[in-house]
């Protein structure tokens, strides 16, 4: 096998891949989420029929697996929306019981299987981010793309926006590509797409990835940059003193103990997971302090108006406790941990967009102004 042959089967990145691992992550992350909830308020009922007992991992079997014969028997783009869907409720409802797979005596409430959970959604996370990541697409990719849309003219479903994002894109091959028969092919749609024999664009679209779009638009509208600045610093603050309250509890704990009140620590020990010593609870507590103690500098920073090292600490931190703390945490706290894992996640993803929206922003309206400034009105003439 040739060079050629190896790169041309090389794999492309799906058109919108983001939008539906993103959908995948949530999906998983409500399913797993919503099931806990569930059993804890139903007290954890079983489904069982004399000796047949219907665990929840069968339905997530089922439903991953239409998740996979959607794609395979559909090449309508929905089919990719709702494998995407069902392929995060499916994993959602088998990774739940992780704990029965892996242990001898089927324990469905192992003590390592909330870390195991945390930690398979921080993987899925990880391919989200690497795929969102911009990077620059190649002709072959391009043209991949292109042909996924021409979907829409079947369907005569093709707005005029996605016509001009097609001119766009065959325009650009058109002038970059050294492919003559690809830029030859592009020439052909592109003189289709502007010719008359196309009816008129559909409407825009009114489809649940476009409406999710403009509900995301009009919650950042919402958002001013003074109404987040604000929002981050008190939420900087209040996951800061948090996190160092549980450090004073404990100290306080210590010398109650010590002062011949073992009580109350003794009652906190047995609610730790089996043969676990109580140093690995000092270890979180600690841990989550030192996050809180530099998420309180986050938010000093803010308020000094060093904004730019302030987001940048934020970010950090709050990425730390996400991906590393929260793993002791959830394996001693087990899912009464999530409440405090999603007030992270969304304390992060608001530093990001106002480092998006605002200060990345201001740099570059910086360099702008610097860029005319240094520009001279008129040319200087030559001398004679």
């Amino acid at each position: 096998m040739n060079k050629s042959s190896i790169r041309k089967k090389s794999p492309v990145k799906q058109l919108l891949a983001e939008r539906y691992l993103l959908i995948s992550l949530i999906s998983f992350a409500a399913t797993v989420l919503g099931i806990r909830l569930f059993l804890e308020l139903t007290n954890y009922p079983r489904v069982e029929f004399g000796t047949l007992h219907i665990a929840h991992v069968i339905w997530g079997g089922l439903i991953l697996f239409a998740a996979a014969l959607l794609p395979i028997m559909f090449a309508n783009r929905w089919a990719l929306f709702w494998s995407a869907l069902l392929s995060g409720m499916g994993f959602g409802l088998f990774i739940d019981e992780i704990g029965k797979f892996i242990t001898q005596t089927n324990d469905y409430f192992y003590p390592p299987a909330a870390p195991l959970i945390y930690a398979s959604f921080l993987l899925t996370v990880l391919i989200y981010t690497q795929f969102r990541k911009p990077r620059p697409s190649t002709t072959r990719e391009d043209l991949y793309h292109i042909f996924s849309m021409m979907e829409e003219l079947l369907d005569e479903d093709l707005d005029e926006e996605e016509k001009s994002y097609l001119i766009q894109r065959l325009t650009h091959i058109i002038h970059t590509s050294t492919d003559a028969t690809l830029v030859r092919l592009a020439q052909s749609l592109l003189h289709f797409l502007q010719s008359d024999l196309l009816t008129n664009p559909a409407p825009s679209k009114s489809g649940l990835l476009i409406k999710w779009e403009q509900l995301v638009t009009n919650f950042e509208s919402v958002f001013t940059r003074q109404r987040l600045y604000f929002l981050l610093i008190m939420g900087l603050f209040w996951h800061g003193l948090i996190s160092i309250l549980g450090l004073f509890n404990l100290t306080l704990l210590s010398i109650q103990t010590i002062n011949g009140q073992p009580e109350r620590f003794i009652e906190i020990i047995q609610t730790l997971p089996p043969n676990i010593p109580p140093e690995w609870l000092i270890v979180k507590t600690a841990s989550q302090a030192a996050i809180g103690f530099f998420s309180v500098a986050a938010g000093l920073l803010l308020i000094l108006k060093r904004e730019k090292i302030a987001v940048r600490i934020g970010i950090l931190v709050l990425t730390t406790s996400l991906t590393i703390v929260n793993l002791l945490v959830f394996y001693l706290d087990q899912f009464s941990a999530s409440i405090n894992a999603i007030f992270e996640l969304a304390l992060l993803l608001g530093l990001v967009n106002y480092r998006r929206r605002f200060i990345q922003k201001d740099l570059i309206d910086g360099a702008v102004e610097m860029a005319r400034d240094l520009t001279p009105d008129e040319e200087p003439s030559l001398p004679v």
